[in-house]
């Protein structure tokens, strides 16, 4: 049965499986047949439940956060071992653990949800990146770990899209996995001046998809609407979920103060 109340889930996402699919049509599906029946019995047999998988990432829970640790070593050590052949797959996987409640259909909690989320999106291929949540339900149990030699790399507190507070992230390191890695993806990793929202971004799909494709179109995009219907709101989510297209970053500039026209420019 899946675990309900305190959940520690991980999420995992292929590198650049789009580039993968184009590249190499022909085999990719098997290296994904691989791939899958690789990271479901690393799951399986730490006592884990995959409930869902979307394209070709996993969505697990786990009861005890130190057996998502020892899946996600597990996972890793067997991707890198594959002879994969010409499509070499590199997953991402990142672990949170927060509240969460199991309906027999589907997890509520979208909160903790997003954030497991968020953790995994900001590392890169083989790598595995924890959230200080988890870190903390982990720390005193590494007896129960030890087998396997693992521990833990601080990589501070990180600032990420639509999270509230920053949150503390940690990379797990252990004998045969990859060490070294570019920045993480947070949004302290690009130049930019954007507030710490204090309210989760929920909603407007649809219309961020289209102002996000209006965007890559257009130099100058103006969101019109009535006063307080949520426009500053808005752009400053689009401007986070899309730092990572511009290597200068992306900064918000108050005009509504300026009375001089002449200093807009």
């Amino acid at each position: 049965m899946n675990p309900s109340g305190n959940v520690t889930f991980l999420f995992t996402d292929i590198e650049g499986s789009t580039k993968l699919a184009q590249d190499y049509p022909d085999t990719l599906q098997s290296a994904l047949e691989k791939h899958n029946k690789i990271m479901r019995n690393a799951v399986e047999s730490n006592n884990g439940y995959v409930f869902e998988i979307v394209g070709d990432a996993f969505c697990c829970a786990f009861e005890k956060a130190e057996d998502a640790v020892k899946a996600a070593v597990d996972a890793q050590l067997g991707l890198s071992n594959e002879n994969w052949g010409e499509a070499v797959i590199k997953t991402r996987i990142g672990i949170h653990s927060g509240t969460a409640e199991w309906n027999g259909k589907i997890y509520m909690g979208y909160i903790t949800l997003a954030r497991s989320a968020r953790v995994m999106s900001c590392g890169y291929g083989e790598q595995v990146i924890i959230s200080g949540s988890t870190y903390e339900l982990c720390k005193d149990k590494f007896y129960a770990i030890k087998e396997k030699n693992i521990s833990f790399r601080d990589l501070g507190e990180r600032r990420m899209k639509d999270v509230i507070q920053p949150i503390r992230l940690y990379q797990i390191i252990s004998p045969g996995l990859r060490e070294e890695f570019p920045p993480l993806k947070t949004l302290d990793a690009r130049p930019n001046n954007l507030p710490v929202q204090l309210t989760s971004f929920i909603g407007r799909e649809e219309v961020m998809q289209n102002l996000k494709k209006l965007i890559g179109e257009t130099r100058l995009l103006t969101i019109i609407g009535s006063g307080g219907g949520g426009k500053t709101r808005l752009a400053m989510q689009i401007g986070a979920d899309l730092i990572d297209d511009f290597a200068n970053g992306v900064f918000i500039a108050e005009l509504a103060p300026i009375i001089d026209p002449s200093l807009i420019i």
